[in-house]
C-alpha cells in the first residue's frame, strides 16, 4: 500500500465488513501475507497468515488453469468462507457463520470493492466486474431452474424445508432466502441436474441445526419427494 492513509482506509473497510451480522472476520490475502485489523478481525496472526497462504494458492491455481475465480464459497463445520479476488495480488476472505445469508455481505462488498481496488492501485483487467455479473447471474439461473424440469421437485423441497425451519422458529421469508442461497451455491459449485441434486439437499440439511434425527427425517421426506418425481421415476425405468 502506498501510505498510512491507505492503510487506515483499508482497516476501516475490513472493520465495516466485520460488523455485518454473521461475519466472524475479514482479511486481505496478499503476496506478502495477511492484512487484517488485529483487534476486530476474528483471527490471530498465525491463523490469518495460514488462511492467507491457502487463499492465495487457490487463486493462483484457478488462474493457472485458465479459470480465474470470481467468487468462491467454502463450507467447513459451523462456518463458511467467502473468497473474492480484488486484484491479481490481493484477495478478500470473509469468514461467516454457517447460516449467514451471504447476499447481505455481497451488497456491502459491491459498495466497497471499487474503493478496495483503488487502494491496491489500477491494473489491466477488473476482476470485480466479472464478480458482479456472476453474482447477479445466478438469480436468473435460479428462476430458470424453477421454471425447468427440476422446478416441481424444487418447490416440493422448498415447502418441506420451510416447514422444518418454521417449526424451528424461523420465518417463511428466512427459509425462502436460505433456499435460494443454497441453490446459488449449488449453481456455483456444479451443474444443477438430477445427478447433483443430493448436494443441494445436503446443504439444506446442514441448515437445520445439530439435531441429527431431524436432519434424517428431512432427508427421508425429500427422498420421498424425489421418488414421486417423474424425473427420477423416468431414470429408474430407463435402466
Amino acid at each position: 500500500m502506498s501510505g498510512e492513509l491507505d492503510r487506515d482506509q483499508l482497516l476501516a473497510m475490513l472493520e465495516e465488513i466485520g460488523r455485518v451480522k454473521g461475519v466472524r472476520g475479514a482479511l486481505i490475502a496478499t503476496v506478502d501475507g495477511a492484512f487484517f485489523a488485529d483487534a476486530n478481525s476474528g483471527f490471530d496472526a498465525a491463523v490469518a497468515n495460514d488462511l492467507s497462504r491457502t487463499v492465495r494458492r487457490m487463486v493462483v491455481a484457478s488462474a493457472t488453469v485458465g479459470a480465474p475465480l470470481a467468487e468462491l464459497l467454502i463450507n467447513f463445520g459451523p462456518a463458511r468462507m467467502m473468497v473474492v479476488p480484488i486484484r491479481e495480488e490481493a484477495t478478500l476472505a470473509v469468514l461467516l457463520e454457517r447460516d449467514t445469508v451471504t447476499e447481505t455481505v455481497r451488497s456491502l462488498l459491491k459498495i466497497q470493492l471499487s474503493a478496495l481496488r483503488h487502494l491496491f492501485g489500477t491494473s489491466l483487467g477488473d476482476p470485480s466486474d466479472s464478480m458482479i455479473s456472476e453474482n447477479e447471474e445466478p438469480e436468473d439461473e435460479i428462476d430458470r431452474l424453477m421454471a425447468g424440469e427440476l422446478g416441481p421437485v424444487l418447490r416440493d423441497v422448498e415447502a418441506c424445508f420451510t416447514s422444518y425451519q418454521v417449526r424451528g422458529g424461523k420465518s417463511k421469508i428466512q427459509a425462502h432466502e436460505q433456499m435460494r442461497e443454497q441453490m446459488r451455491e449449488w449453481l456455483l459449485c456444479c451443474n444443477p441436474s438430477p445427478y447433483t441434486f443430493p448436494l443441494l439437499i445436503d446443504g439444506l440439511a446442514q441448515l437445520l441445526g445439530e439435531n441429527q434425527e431431524e436432519r434424517a427425517t428431512f432427508m427421508q421426506d425429500v427422498q420421498d419427494a424425489m421418488r414421486n418425481s417423474k424425473i427420477w421415476a423416468g431414470r429408474r425405468a430407463a435402466r
